[in-house]
């Protein structure tokens, strides 16, 4: 990618700003999390693991006094 920097009224510089290099993992995240279905299996999948917890422990329900 080029930038353009004015350094005086009629005098323009291109300059080349540094290319982001991203894992093929973080591409792969970066669409999922634009795809409704894979955001919703998350979300279901986050609440399962919650509940199970509190279930396996309920004295995490308690409030402390």
């Amino acid at each position: 990618m080029v930038a353009v920097e004015t350094v005086a009224p009629c005098i323009e510089i291109a300059k080349e700003e540094p290319v982001e290099i991203l894992s093929p993992k973080v591409l792969e995240l970066r669409n999922k999390i634009h795809d409704e279905e894979y955001l919703n299996n998350a979300i279901q999948r986050i609440a399962q693991v919650i509940s199970k917890k509190l279930v396996e422990n309920p004295e995490e329900l308690k409030l402390s006094s």
